[in-house]
Parts: structure tokens; sequence; C-alpha cells
């Protein structure tokens, strides 16, 4: 007589209602994924380059404008490892960005030996690399402005709290913590999964 090898480990435990409701949210959701990554994404990466510089490059103003100190510095190395997250780029090809952007015609960009330490450079944005930063900023604002012109503010304001509940981590920490309190819901209900994909027709 052959006995059946005992089942060893824990019963997978069936997911609730309200797991299974927020996966179905979670895949209407995901149906905007390439409208926003090539609608919105890469065309506001094509505006924000404005033809003068890479999508690269300009990731590189961003990082150092948004990310760096009260010094206005930031290290070389923070910026290759969050280049090295987003593209599939070397720090040998990082290094020939920097470069390009270091000397003329651009000249957006200074680098030198950190005062903490002589093997670490440090970059910031020059004067003229501020103002591009400051023109990609607008560009983008534009451009944005046209893309949701017909979302009313209190539906833009929601719509923030939304991404910064979704993305920033200490929000995200505080609800997993139950430390944090839900959104107010949006301010209307739209009919149809995803009639506001596009922009209304004026």
């Amino acid at each position: 007589m052959t006995t059946r090898p005992k089942k060893t480990g824990t019963a997978r435990k069936a997911p609730d209602n309200q797991t299974l409701e927020h996966r179905r949210l979670t895949t209407q959701l995901l149906q905007f994924f390439y409208p926003i990554h090539y609608r919105i994404g890469m065309e506001l990466e094509s505006v924000m380059c404005q033809g003068v510089i890479s999508r690269k490059q300009a990731a590189i103003l961003w990082l150092i404008h948004s990310r760096a100190g009260d010094h206005r510095w930031m290290r070389r190395k923070d910026i290759e490892t969050s280049l090295s997250a987003w593209f599939e780029i070397s720090n040998s090809n990082v290094s020939k960005l920097l470069r390009e952007l270091a000397k003329p015609p651009l000249n957006f960009i200074d680098h030198e030996e950190s005062p903490a330490s002589g093997r670490e450079k440090v970059v910031r944005l020059t004067r003229r690399g501020q103002n591009f930063v400051d023109s990609m900023t607008s560009a983008a604002i534009d451009y944005l402005s046209n893309q949701i012109s017909h979302v009313e503010n209190d539906e833009l304001a929601w719509g923030i709290d939304f991404f910064a509940l979704s993305f920033r981590r200490s929000v995200r920490e505080a609800r997993l913590a139950g430390a944090s309190g839900k959104i107010a819901p949006p301010p209307v209900t739209i009919p149809g999964e995803f009639e506001r994909s596009l922009p209304s027709k004026k």
C-alpha cells in the first residue's frame, strides 16, 4: 500500500473582498500606464529638453536642481546612482554627459573635488544652468496646463493628493503604520471608465 506524502506549509488564504476590489481598481489604473508614459511623459520630456539637450541630460539637471541641498552641490556618485536606476547607462556614459553639460556651448554645470574628500566629485548648476532649468519648468507647466485644461482646480488638487499618498515614502510608511487617514473623496464621479483619459474637445 502506497501512502501519499503529507503536504507541508500553510494553506494559501483566499483573498478577501477588499483585496479583490483593490486588484480590480488597480487593473483599471493600469490602463492609463501607456497614455501617461507616452502621451504625457515622453512628450513632456521633449518639451523640457527644448531641442537643446538630451533627455538624460535633462534628468541630470533636474536631479541637481531638486536634490542639491542649501550648499547647491550634489555628489556625482548620487547622480550616477539615480541615472542608472532610471536608464540603462554606464558610469562612463554619465561622465560623458556631465562633460558635455559643463563645457561650451552649454556651460550648465560646474564640477570639482569635494571639500570633504579629494576622491569625490561634486556638481552644481551654474547661473546659466539654473536659468535653463527655470525655462524647462516654465515650458513643462505650459504643456501640462494645456493637457489638463479640462480638469477643475479641486479635481487637480485631489489628483495631487492621490499621487502624494501613492509615491511619497513618508506618507506610504505612515499609511502602512495606520497613522495616516484617508484623503477626501474626489470632487465628482466621472461616468464611464476612461472618459477623462483624453482632453475634451472644445
